[in-house]
């Protein structure tokens, strides 16, 4: 009971930082479509060699777009595996990059929000508690995520079916519509 009280607590104190941090985010918005894009920044639950693989053809996709693509992984855990060495277009933190209340904090982390992305997209929901303080700190001008109700920190959000919910339609949803949102005609 009493370890669940210190939890209710550190979540009270991370949802008013949250908050104060959403209100205190001087961004530039703007709508931008996949063809003017130059930078794209992808948070992404990198726990396993699986969730990693799964965001690894949009990562491609963007690539080959020759987009300056970054796609930045949270570990929930205190160690690293191998899938998890960085490269090229891969960044990961871990639970070892949290303060108390769950707020992410490393050089790392500090680069990926003060990056002024043209694209933000966050593969993951909101009980992901550090990446979701990443979406909101960021500086992105366009940010795109999942649809959940009450949560409006994005731009644009994806809505799918409850039978349709997996990573591979989310991505594919996605890629779609920063294709055909706001082109010129």
């Amino acid at each position: 009971m009493h370890i669940q009280f210190l939890e209710d607590i550190k979540h009270k104190i991370g949802q008013y930082v949250f908050q104060r941090d959403l209100k205190h985010n001087k961004r530039h918005k703007s709508v931008c479509n996949l063809e003017d894009a130059k930078s794209i920044g992808i948070l992404f639950e990198a726990t396993t060699k699986e969730e990693i693989k799964e965001i690894k053809p949009l990562v491609e996709y963007f690539f080959k777009l020759k987009k300056d693509v970054k796609a930045f992984g949270f570990v929930n855990s205190s160690q690293y595996d191998e899938c998890h060495i960085p490269k090229l277009q891969y960044d990961f933190f871990n639970k070892k990059d949290l303060n108390w209340y769950y707020k992410p904090q490393n050089d790392y982390v500090k680069n990926f929000i003060k990056k002024e992305y043209d694209i933000l997209i966050n593969l993951s929901d909101s009980s992901c508690i550090p990446i979701k303080y990443l979406v909101a700190s960021s500086i992105a001008r366009f940010k795109v995520g999942k649809f959940e109700k009450d949560y409006d920190i994005y731009d644009l959000m994806i809505k799918l079916d409850k039978k349709e919910d997996t990573m591979e339609k989310l991505i594919s949803e996605i890629a779609k519509y920063l294709n055909i949102i706001n082109k010129e005609k």
